[in-house]
């Protein structure tokens, strides 16, 4: 119950990816009003203000254009609150949808919404990019393994709320979230023993890289709270996992690093706890989402 428990405070923190984390906000802000306010640059949207001759209310639909999952719809409503348009949300966060499927409409002065057109799109189009990729993923593993992006984000928080949508975790969401010791911070700890200990005794969770069999098997006699199978094949992967399992029951078990499409299935059946990909967000294509004025 303790690993479970573990694995969702520090692997799963969905909850925390909201607009009432002061951190999460900020993430929010910018990519949205402080994109729009860079997109700008202290004027106005041009090309409206220097050719339309009026400025009618009309509606909008935002339209899916491919099938996925949708996800930003959050972040969307904070940051078109503060513009006189009015938003009808026709699907919620983490929805299935379809090519054509209208995912909400705006109505408001045609110049308005034309200025937040893109701003607005390029949120959605990434997450909702995100979590399509996220659950494609999902789908391959088993439900008791939790696929987690890692630290290679371009949008931070908002790619890792994106990842959650598609039913996949978060990981830490920064480097204070708990110690993770990688391979190059082992060569500037003078007695890795000790360290361990200390951490144990100040009950702080902590993982540990590990890049051979061989230190797999001599870092959990230091007793972390997780090991991370670094570029380990599956094959290997497999029979370090049953013993750890029989001798170090309580320690979660990750692999992460050369983890793709055709092999996800293989790295899920090993039994780890933990899935890592860092292309759930580096390097994923933007589901197609389009707006339609009628």
């Amino acid at each position: 119950m303790e690993k479970q428990n573990n694995i969702k405070t520090y692997y799963n923190q969905r909850e925390k990816l909201t607009l009432e984390n002061p951190t999460y906000k900020t993430y929010v802000e910018y990519y949205t009003h402080e994109t729009l306010r860079l997109d700008l640059a202290g004027g106005d949207d041009m090309t409206t203000t220097a050719v339309l001759d009026t400025n009618p209310e009309v509606t909008a639909n935002v339209i899916a254009k491919q099938d996925g999952v949708i996800a930003g719809l959050q972040e969307v409503e904070y940051f078109l609150n503060s513009f006189d348009i009015q938003i009808d949300f026709l699907k919620k966060d983490g929805d299935d949808i379809l090519n054509k499927d209208i995912v909400l409409t705006l109505t408001g002065h045609v110049q308005g919404i034309l200025k937040v057109e893109r701003t607005m799109l390029n949120l959605l189009q990434r997450m909702s990019g995100i979590a399509t990729h996220t659950k494609n993923f999902v789908e391959k593993i088993p439900r008791t393994v939790l696929l987690c992006p890692t630290r290679k984000t371009q949008w931070g928080l908002l790619d890792k709320r994106a990842v959650t949508l598609g039913g996949g975790g978060t990981h830490r969401l920064g480097l204070y979230d708990f110690v993770l010791i990688k391979d190059n911070h082992i060569p500037y700890i003078a007695d890795l023993a000790s360290k361990a200990k200390q951490l144990n005794d100040k009950n702080i969770f902590w993982e540990i890289e590990a890049d051979t069999a061989e230190q797999v098997l001599e870092f959990a006699k230091l007793k972390p709270s997780a090991i991370m199978f670094d570029n380990f094949s599956p094959e290997n992967i497999a029979p370090l996992v049953q013993e750890l399992h029989e001798t170090h029951p309580d320690i979660i078990l990750e692999a992460s690093g050369g983890i793709h499409e055709k092999t996800i299935t293989n790295y899920g059946a090993t039994d780890v706890d933990i899935i890592s990909m860092g292309s759930l967000t580096h390097s994923v294509m933007s589901l197609d989402i389009g707006l339609d004025i009628v």
